[in-house]
Parts: structure tokens; sequence; C-alpha cells
């Protein structure tokens, strides 16, 4: 039994290039980001699923719907994102954060639940996985980590890229959670950046009338699926975004 405090923190702005306003989109007879909440309270480790949104006016329509719907919203800075994981976070005196990010309806509970059961038992301070299909992924964070990671950064307008900034071995306890061979699919992306993106998962969505079970279901109905609107992952347009992204400590030369 986990006596831990836990808290899903969903990273959502409507401020998207490629895909306007992306979060709002339906998927089948909901609002995307209203899908992926559903979908994270299936958790039975995590105790609250909170949207973590910006304070620019564009992001009112995320709060519109957050209280029509009676859940959870906290807005703060428009750029730095693990500051509003962290007031959110020591607010709801959270020992664990798990993060994810709005535009990934497809993230799996059942795998975070059991990347949180990894994250614990080694002791981890950050938890991530590269063995799933892109879209379906989370990260368990200790709260005291991320406050420690937040304080050693150099450029705070630059942590929605906060993977990159926690994957560091050198400074943290790094835990690379490899999952079990059925749903150890890489090569896979669900995630939803492009229209043909959304006309994908859209697709998924359709086909289990609005509530995808667990993935590796969703694996199998993705494999018989036209190739049409699959994502090559080579063409993910932050593939080299690591080296033009200030990702570094105050420390590092």
């Amino acid at each position: 039994m986990i006596d831990q405090k836990i808290v899903i923190l969903i990273a959502v702005r409507l401020k998207s290039v490629r895909l306007k306003e992306k979060a709002m989109l339906n998927l089948f007879d909901k609002p995307l980001i209203l899908k992926l909440v559903d979908r994270m309270k299936q958790s039975k480790l995590a105790r609250d699923v909170i949207l973590c949104t910006s304070t620019n006016s564009h992001d009112d329509q995320i709060e519109i719907l957050a209280k029509k719907n009676n859940i959870e919203i906290f807005r703060g800075d428009e750029l730095d994102v693990m500051s509003r994981f962290i007031t959110v976070g020591i607010k709801k005196k959270a020992r664990i954060i798990i993060r994810v990010t709005g535009d990934n309806p497809l993230t799996d509970f059942e795998l975070m639940d059991q990347m949180i059961y990894d994250h614990i038992e080694n002791n981890a301070e950050y938890t991530f996985t590269e063995s799933v299909p892109h879209g379906t992924r989370s990260e368990v964070i200790n709260l005291d980590t991320l406050i420690r990671c937040h304080d050693l950064i150099q450029d705070k307008s630059a942590t929605e890229f906060m993977t990159w900034m926690l994957n560091r071995p050198d400074y943290f306890r790094v835990n690379n959670y490899v999952s079990d061979n059925n749903i150890n699919r890489p090569d896979i992306s669900l995630t939803v950046d492009t229209k043909n993106d959304y006309k994908l998962v859209s697709q998924i969505f359709n086909h289990f009338k609005g509530k995808p079970p667990n993935l590796k279901k969703i694996i199998e109905y993705y494999d018989s699926m036209s190739e049409r609107y699959k994502r090559k992952i080579s063409d993910k347009h932050l593939i080299d975004s690591k080296y033009k992204i200030n990702t570094k400590f105050i420390s590092d030369e």
C-alpha cells in the first residue's frame, strides 16, 4: 500500500502553433483535454488530477471548461511550467508529481501506476520511460527533486522541456522504466501535434466508442489501421530541439 500523496498534473495551453487550440478539439463526444482527464482518473494511486495552465487570457477557455466539469485547475507563469507544478505540489502537500502533457489523450494509466510502484521501490527521484508509444508516456517526479532542479536551471522560461533537465543522472537518481514487451513500441506516435495526428487519434477513440482500453489493445488496433495517418518518428519536429534550447544548469560549464 502506497501512503505517499501523489498528484497528476497536466500541463496544457491553447497557444499551440501547429494545431490551433488542440486541447479543445473534439474526441468522440468530449474535448480532448476532458478525455485525458477521464483517462487519468482511472489511476489507482494518484489522488488528484489537476490542469496546470497559464495566466494568458487565451487560456481562459480552459478554466471555463474545467470549472464547468468540476476539474481542479491552476493558472501560473506562461513559460515557466515547472513553477506551476511546484506551486500546486506544495499546495497539495504532494510527495510525488506525475507529469502529463495536454496533447496526449492516450496517456496510459496502467503503465503510470506501474511506474509509480517502480519509482518508489527503486528510491528514484525521477522515473521516465522510452519503450512505449510516444503520446502514452508519463513521468514520475519527487516534488523536492523538482524544486531542486528548478533552482539549478539557467533558463526558467524553457521548463516546458523539463524532461531533458530532469534526466540528469549526474544530479538526480534517474530511473528508466522498461515496459512489458506487449506495449514496448517506441516506433509508434500517438501524440496530437498535427491535423493528421488528430485524425489518427480520433479514429482510435471512435473505434473504442470514446473509451480506449489498455495500451495493449490500442496498439493491436493501431497495427490494423491504414498507414495513411501514421507518423514516422523521424518526422517529429522536436528531434533536434534539445540542442537549440537552454536546458543547462547554473553549475554547467
